[in-house]
This record gives C-alpha cells, structure tokens and sequence, in this order.
C-alpha cells in the first residue's frame, strides 16, 4: 500500500484539499478513509460486492521479461492486422482503384502489389465520394481480376457515409452491423474498413488544424479498436506535392501506414509512371514503389472502367536521376517553389502562340518563393541569388522549365511531361 505523506495527510486534515465545495461543519473528512481511496481500496465498494478498478499504468523496465504479442498483418509487412492509415496521392494517380484493388485482395486471400494476405476478411467500404462507381468497378474486379462469376463477395457499402465527428455512433453501428453478418454469412471476420475520401467524412473546419486532424485520427482509430479491423482512409496531397498529405502533418504521423499513389501528369491529363510507394509503415520496409497501370475493361451497361494491373517487384526508392530529373537542393527547392506559385497564381496563357495554353507565372514570383525556402550560409549575402539562377538555367536546358518574355515580364512554367513529378 502507498503510503501518502505526512505533510500531505496533515493538509487533508486541515483543508478543503479534493472538494472546494466540502463545508467541514457539514460532513466529517477521515484522511485515513481518503488514503484507501488513493490506493484503490474502497472498503464500501467491496462490501457491495464491487470488483476493484483495473490497475493503472505502471512503470517497465528495460531487462525484465514482459510478453507482448507478436507483430500481426492484414498485409505482410505492408498493412497491420489493426490500426489506421491513409492511402493518399495526386489527383488521378488511382487511389480509389488501389483501394478496391486492396479490398479484392482480402476478400480473397489473393496477394495485393505481389504482397501476402496475412488475413483473410470482409470489407466495409464508406463511400463518401463517386458512390455511382463502387458497383462498377468492383464488379470490374470480381469479372476480370478475380473471374469469381456468380459468386457473393463479403464485401458491403455505404452511400450515405455518417461525419466521423457528429455521426460517429451510428458509424459504429453500422460496423457492428457489418462485422455481424460477415461471421454469420461468410463466417469470416470484419477485416478492412475503407473510407473515400477521409475530407469528405472529416467535415474539417480548417484541414491546417493539427488538433482537429488529430481527433479525427483517433476517431479511425476508435473505429479499429471497436471492429478489430484495419481502417484505411483515402486521401488527397496537397498542392505542393512534396509536402505530402493535405492539411496538418499530424495525419501522417498518427497514421500506422501511408500508401502514396503517385504518377506524371501532363497539363492535357495524360497519366504515365504509376506507382504505389510505402511511404510510411511502423514495423515493415518503407520507400519501396510497386509500378502498376490502368487496364479499362469493360463494365455492365456497355460502360468502361479500370483495373489495378501490378507490374513487376517492388523496387526501393534510391531517388536516381534516371527517375528524378531533379536532382540536387537546389533543383528541387526551385520546383517546390514554382508547383506552389503555379497552384496560387498560375494562369492558362497561350504564350507559344499555338492555340495551346500552359499554366505559367511571373518569375519573380517564383523567384521570391525560392529565397524564402532555400537555406544558405547568411555570412554569403549572395548564395541564395547565385543557387537560383543556376537551377533555373540547368532546368531550363534540362527542358523541364521553359521560360518566355511577355511585355517585358518573363514567365515560367513547368514542361508537362513533368509537371507532377
């Protein structure tokens, strides 16, 4: 039993310590009686046949033996068999194809990006955004990917997808309701809960807030501890692609797993080298990218759609300058600096004079964000200025940046075969 000290005892005695509102003419205080209560022993509770309250959190020591349950996986070391993550990228990289690609995989058991499922298990898909698709494209799956004609899948929807803030208990009946009929129909367990898009069910007042973006993490993982599944929110980046995941980095951080969908668009909308890359898993390998394509396949209804086709092995991610034309600090300071100008400022100018318009800007407001990001030794006044222009000149012969005077203004814009790099 802890025993509590003197001077503390002493002021239990003579002062309205635990309760301001105690008027000690009233009702008598034993300190004896509050030193069980601090040490968890209420001797009424017993009498009334109550259990004592669980033990509270304790101190552990390094070299003492403590069993802890091994490491579990919805996906070998790719996916935990619990806990929340986010599958995040550019707009048209795929996500939601990976998503359901994803959710093919455990229903089945048949390896997802080559990778083992390490648990078999239904799926529950809150579909928040493009409702209209999720029969289509699973369909899509179950005809030409898993050729499963005929055959019910446990795999359930919803349209009308509850805030995770203000309707989060009906969420949690709905899974519950979910989990349920899995066991009893499939007798297989609630195993992956997917939401698209994690904005779409958040209703974030402000996305930037870390606060706000915490709760909603804890909310995800609320939603894990009461299913036992693994909850896996879709997700958007941000305009400044290299910042990763839009809104408050604490998403990234609280999330067990980031699965980055990432590809090359040009301005026209033409999409080329894409990739699923691990950009965040507690306990497993991060930094690789599996390669996959877009196969369209026909649908119900004379209608089209796609499918996930993985490419080959996984490769890791050594940033080589056969993939990233962009190398160096500079380099890539200077195209941070003009993706976000453009995203801010950017206008669709025909400037070539073909008919053809480009998203370009001012250089001097490219300019501008370059110095406020790029560090440099303040004792050389002239770093900053001189580690500009060279990235600029080596982008501009490098043909990833052009460049054109305009009424004696010179604007920038990034060559559209790498403008999502």
């Amino acid at each position: 039993m802890v025993k509590l000290p003197d001077e503390i005892m002493e002021m239990l005695k003579t002062r309205q310590w635990f309760d301001p509102e105690w008027d000690k003419e009233k009702e008598s205080f034993d300190p004896e009686e509050q030193q069980h209560t601090f040490n968890g022993h209420d001797a009424g509770a017993q009498q009334l046949g109550q259990s004592d309250p669980p033990p509270g959190p304790k101190l552990l020591w390094h070299g003492e033996a403590k069993e802890r349950e091994k490491r579990t996986w919805l996906i070998n070391k790719l996916i935990p068999e619990r806990g929340c993550g986010l599958l995040s990228g550019q707009w048209g990289a795929g996500k939601t194809f990976g998503a359901l690609d994803l959710a093919g995989s455990v229903m089945t058991g048949t390896p997802f990006a080559g990778q083992e499922v390490a648990r078999k298990g239904g799926v529950l898909f809150l579909a928040a955004e493009g409702q209209d698709e999720v029969q289509i494209r699973l369909q899509a799956i179950v005809d030409h990917k898993l050729k499963m004609n005929g055959t019910h899948l446990p795999f359930t929807w919803i349209e009308e997808v509850p805030s995770l803030k203000l309707g989060f208990n009906q969420l949690l009946e709905f899974v519950s309701e979910a989990s349920a009929h899995m066991r009893e129909k499939f007798n297989l367990p609630l195993a992956l809960i997917e939401i698209d898009t994690l904005n779409a069910t958040a209703d974030f007042k402000d996305g930037n807030d870390a606060a706000e973006g915490q709760s909603v993490m804890n909310r995800l993982r609320q939603l894990s501890q009461a299913s036992g599944a693994f909850v896996l929110a879709v997700d958007h980046f941000g305009k400044d692609i290299e910042a990763g995941t839009r809104g408050s980095s604490v998403k990234e951080a609280s999330a067990d797993t980031i699965l980055a969908f990432l590809a090359q668009k040009s301005l026209s909308g033409n999409v080329s080298n894409m990739r699923m890359a691990v950009r965040k898993v507690r306990g497993g390998k991060q930094g690789q990218e599996f390669p996959f394509n877009l196969e369209i396949v026909d649908a119900p209804d004379n209608e089209t759609t796609c499918i996930v086709n993985w490419n080959s092995t996984p490769q890791q991610d050594k940033g080589s300058s056969e993939r990233d034309p962009w190398q160096g600090a500079a380099a890539k300071t200077l195209r941070g600096a003009l993706a976000h100008v453009i995203s801010q400022e950017g206008e669709d100018r025909d400037l070539l004079g073909t008919g053809k318009s480009v998203k370009a800007v001012k250089a001097q407001s490219v300019r501008t964000e370059f110095m406020k990001r790029y560090p440099s030794d303040s004792e050389k006044k002239d770093a900053k200025r001189v580690a500009y222009h060279r990235a600029l000149k080596a982008a501009i012969e490098r043909n990833l940046i052009a460049s054109r005077e305009v009424d004696g203004e010179d604007y920038l814009w990034l060559v559209p075969m790498f403008y999502a790099a």
